[in-house]
């Protein structure tokens, strides 16, 4: 009988599991732009495993704002310097893109050149090009952050509604 009793004041006075509370988009968009603005920050001072995080991180916060806010996003229309902009974050992320693709194919390029001269017993040569092509795969890395915040740069953007 006393089972009864706690299950059913558990189930009376807890909350349930199931229900969310609503969220404050406005505060997750608040957040997502200070985590843009961080992860730039920490590109630049070649901090890119923070920077990284830091991407991750706002790309899922304004994932949350496309999916919670899909009726608003079809009323949305930008001004005309918010589409100005956009055009030009869209271009430099593009840049930036195909700057990291460059660099990544270079960069496995100069890996496959250290091996076969590795192979060939040319240990200094391979070692010197085997640093070269880290160094580009790290550029690489830093080209498609880049891309990235310029991405969720024009989200910031899109959502820039939301702050109050």
């Amino acid at each position: 009988m006393s089972a009864v009793c706690i299950i059913f004041f558990l189930l009376t006075v807890l909350p349930a599991g199931a229900q969310k509370p609503p969220q404050d988009h406005s505060q997750i968009y608040k957040q997502a732009v200070a985590l843009v603005e961080q992860a730039e920050k920490k590109l630049a001072g070649n901090y890119t495993a923070e920077a990284k995080a830091l991407v991750k991180e706002a790309n899922s916060l304004f994932g949350i704002l496309v999916k919670e806010l899909p009726e608003q996003l079809k009323e949305r229309q930008l001004t005309l310097k918010q589409d100005e902009q956009y055009n030009i974050n869209q271009k430099m992320a593009a840049d930036s893109s195909a700057q990291g693709e460059r660099m990544e194919k270079s960069a496995q390029e100069k890996q496959r050149q250290s091996e076969t001269l590795d192979a060939q017993g040319q240990k200094e040569a391979a070692i010197k090009l085997q640093q070269e092509a880290v160094r580009e795969f790290n550029l690489a890395n830093k080209a498609y952050l880049r891309a990235q915040i310029y991405h969720l740069k024009n989200l910031q953007q899109v959502y820039s509604f939301l702050y109050r």
